[in-house]
């Protein structure tokens, strides 16, 4: 059984677009909408996987409930802590190339955090993803990783910022992208996973078109040919991958969240993907020496 963790859920709005332009009126083509933020990406990608799971989540106001119908619609096991503040919004514009506005997470009090870690159970794997609100200390968000880690056998996180420097204290695998790694550590690639790495940590580093580099006893490097599509939520992809194949191994789990994360660019929306190519770009995944 994997646990995925957040406590950062958001409605995801995607418009679709011939063009943006600031500061004119832009016609959007298409709206997607669909429960979002990272770990709600990764439980609807282990759902279609068919990993058992369950994701434990804060929820809250108008937003909130739509995301928990939805949710159930999708056939998303999820365990719900209510608290007072209005689940965010984060908003893509597609126009073939991607921005993103995200609002910030939502406020989660003392009492809610507490309940949100009650909720958890011993887990095979749990899966922390997501960014931390603002009104979440770093010594709490430390505390609540070191208890996260004494519930599984195998706890990978992935974060940004601060939290990522904490996470890498108590995470047997961190996840982060080359942007999150410097900006983290503000160290160049090289150093940087040498520091995020100095307290035992794996780290499975998204290279965004390069493909995936494992850092654990050696280094793997895979990567696909580039996808055309919406390249959000393929980190989400990646961790799901990883982690729905990691009994399986390190380097075999990294070779399939490498395809996994490239067959969800070619995805509407985050947190899906088609089977028929995952298998075709799963064949085109070549190791990088």
């Amino acid at each position: 059984m994997i646990s995925v963790v957040t406590l950062s859920p958001a409605i995801d709005v995607t418009y679709q677009l011939q063009s943006l332009e600031l500061g004119q009126v832009n016609r959007v083509q298409e709206v997607l909408k669909t429960p979002g933020g990272k770990a709600l990406n990764v439980a609807r990608l282990l759902r279609k996987l068919e990993v058992a799971s369950t994701l434990y989540v804060p929820l809250g106001g108008f937003a909130g409930n739509w995301i928990a119908s939805e949710l159930e619609h999708l056939g998303v096991n999820a365990s719900i802590t209510p608290i007072a503040a209005e689940t965010r919004t984060a908003v893509t514009a597609f126009t073939g190339e991607t921005t993103v506005i995200n609002e910030p997470a939502s406020e989660i009090n003392p009492s809610e955090l507490k309940a949100i870690k009650k909720s958890v159970p011993v887990s095979d794997a749990i899966i922390f993803s997501g960014s931390i609100p603002a009104s979440v200390s770093v010594e709490q968000v430390k505390d609540l990783f070191q208890h996260l880690k004494t519930l599984a056998e195998t706890l990978i996180i992935d974060t940004s910022g601060e939290a990522l420097l904490a996470a890498s204290e108590f995470a047997d695998y961190l996840k982060p992208n080359i942007e999150e790694l410097e900006q983290a550590t503000g160290l160049s690639k090289t150093t940087g996973v040498k520091k995020l790495r100095s307290h035992g940590a794996k780290l499975l580093l998204s290279l965004g078109e390069d493909g995936v580099e494992l850092h654990s006893d050696e280094i793997t490097h895979f990567k696909t040919p580039k996808q055309p599509g919406n390249p959000t939520g393929a980190g989400d992809a990646l961790t799901t991958g990883f982690a729905a194949k990691l009994y399986e191994g390190e380097k075999e789990a990294c070779k399939f969240g490498c395809a996994l994360s490239a067959t969800s660019v070619r995805s509407d929306v985050a947190g899906d993907f088609d089977s028929t190519v995952l298998a075709q770009i799963f064949d085109q995944v070549e190791e990088v020496s």
